[in-house]
Formats: structure tokens, C-alpha cells, sequence
């Protein structure tokens, strides 16, 4: 009986040895992801097919080949995924991904008479999906507090920076959330006195794992962003108009210094003659 359960291991290493997995196993949020797979010995191949297979779920079946139906994306995938494919090598493209995407994917030979060979080929995706910064309602006149949000994975570090003078800024809160997808939000939350904080931005800077997003925030009111814009438009309004007014004093003093020399010429012509 030992002798058997050896044989068969054996065996089954041959059969998974047979197949070349090909990808990479790191991929960023948002890009697309190749996986192919080559049998070294097609023969007795009736079918090439990609699961995914994640804990604790069913194997999910994204694309198979056959010779009757030859490439074919089930219907819960086209748009998601392509599949390229022969009896002797098969590739997929899984595109934009999400986190949701992470998850271990087997490509499979159904081989007549000896039955499936399988290789399993684990994908992990890694980077920033979102992230937003907002000015949070205050009471005091004297302070404004802002907070920043980021999702993703690995969870994301924030710190906060001003956009008009090199200088970092200590958060008052960070929290972290776990989501449903594997991914984490890290919220942060920054109090500032604007006694002290002359500045109309701040940036937040979210890393993870060496992805890097920024979002930048105004701390200006948006009415009175407003009165500003208006008041500088006024100036402009106000300078153009000035600049003209001068022009034209100057250039109807031009033609009338003209015409009086014109005439005065002409007198002296007229007394002479």
C-alpha cells in the first residue's frame, strides 16, 4: 500500500511537472495581469481551462479552449478577461484589476485517457485604489480641520505636507478599516491653528509598498476664493480701462499738437505771401 501511495505521488509530480506556468505574481492595482501555462506533450488534449479558486469558495471558471468551441470567455468575465489558446499552450489577460482579482488561478489540461493536468499560479495585487482629502465642518474661526482617506494594499501610510513651504505636519487621528476586498483604508485627520498656518494648501501623501498618490486640499473658503477671483478681476478690469484712458489723452494730444503746428505753419505762409 506505501508502495502505491509513493507511485502515486510520483506520478502526480510527473503529470504537474509537464506544465509551464508563465506571469508575474506581483501586479499593480488598476494594471492588467498575463498568465500563460505550456504543456510540454499535447497529445490526448481535448481541453484547456482557467479557474479561479479562492478559500473557502467553489473553483470559478473564467475561459476554457476546446476544439468545437475553441476560445470562449463565460459570460460573467468577457470584458474582463481574453483568452488565447491552443491544445499545447494557453494564456489569459485579466485586466484592470482590482483587489478583489487577487487570488490563486489553475490552468488545467483535460488529457484523454489519463485524465487533467493542473499547475496553480497564485496572483497577489498590491497599491492605491483611492484616495480623497476634504476640509471637515468647524465652529471656531480660529481652526480648520481636514482629514484624508486611502484604500489599499498594503495599508497605506499618510502624512500630511504644505504645498507652499517645505514642512511635514503632525496628524491628530489615524485610524484603519479593514474591507471586505483585503484592501485597508487609513483615514487621517489634521487640526490646524490658523494663527499659526498661513498657507491656503495642504497635500496628503499616501505610500504603500512603494506606490505613491498624493490629493491636495484648499483651506481658502470657496466664497472666499470667490470675492478674490472677483476682486482680481475688478483690478484688471479697472487697470485695462486706465491704460486705455491714458492712450487716448496721449494720442489726442498728438494730433492736436499736430494740427496746432499744421496751423500755425499756415499762418505764417499766409502772412508771407
Amino acid at each position: 500500500m506505501l508502495r502505491l501511495m509513493i507511485i502515486f505521488v510520483l506520478l502526480r509530480k510527473v503529470c504537474l511537472s509537464d506544465i509551464i506556468l508563465n506571469g508575474e505574481t506581483n501586479v499593480l492595482f488598476g494594471q492588467n495581469a498575463l498568465l500563460s501555462c505550456e504543456l510540454s506533450n499535447p497529445s490526448g488534449v481535448k481541453q484547456v481551462s482557467w479557474e479561479r479558486l479562492r478559500d473557502g469558495e467553489n473553483a470559478d471558471t473564467l475561459a476554457t479552449f476546446s476544439e468545437r468551441y475553441k476560445d470562449y470567455v463565460h459570460q460573467d468575465y468577457v470584458g474582463k478577461v481574453t483568452i488565447t489558446s491552443s491544445f499545447s499552450s494557453s494564456s489569459i489577460v485579466i485586466k484592470n484589476l482590482t483587489f478583489e482579482d487577487e487570488a490563486c488561478y489553475m490552468c488545467s489540461f483535460k488529457v484523454y485517457p489519463s485524465g487533467p493536468k493542473r499547475k496553480t499560479f497564485c496572483l497577489t495585487v498590491k497599491g492605491i485604489s483611492k484616495i480623497t482629502a476634504s476640509v471637515n465642518s468647524s465652529s471656531s474661526d480660529s481652526e480648520v480641520t481636514v482629514s484624508c482617506s486611502a484604500t489599499g494594499k498594503p495599508t497605506p501610510i499618510l502624512h500630511w505636507k504644505s504645498t507652499e513651504k517645505d514642512q511635514n505636519l503632525s496628524a491628530l487621528k489615524i485610524l484603519t478599516k479593514l474591507n471586505s476586498d483585503g484592501s485597508n483604508t487609513t483615514t487621517s485627520v489634521l487640526k490646524l491653528p490658523l494663527s499659526q498656518f498661513q498657507w491656503k494648501y495642504v497635500e496628503c501623501v499616501a505610500k504603500s509598498d512603494g506606490v505613491e498618490e498624493r490629493s491636495q486640499v484648499s483651506l481658502v473658503d470657496k466664497d472666499q476664493n470667490k470675492k478674490e477671483e472677483k476682486s482680481a478681476t475688478l483690478r484688471n478690469y479697472t487697470i485695462t480701462i486706465l491704460l486705455l484712458l491714458i492712450v487716448s489723452i496721449v494720442i489726442i494730444a498728438l494730433v492736436l499738437n499736430v494740427r496746432l503746428k499744421d496751423k500755425a505753419e499756415f499762418t505764417v505762409f499766409a502772412s508771407t505771401a
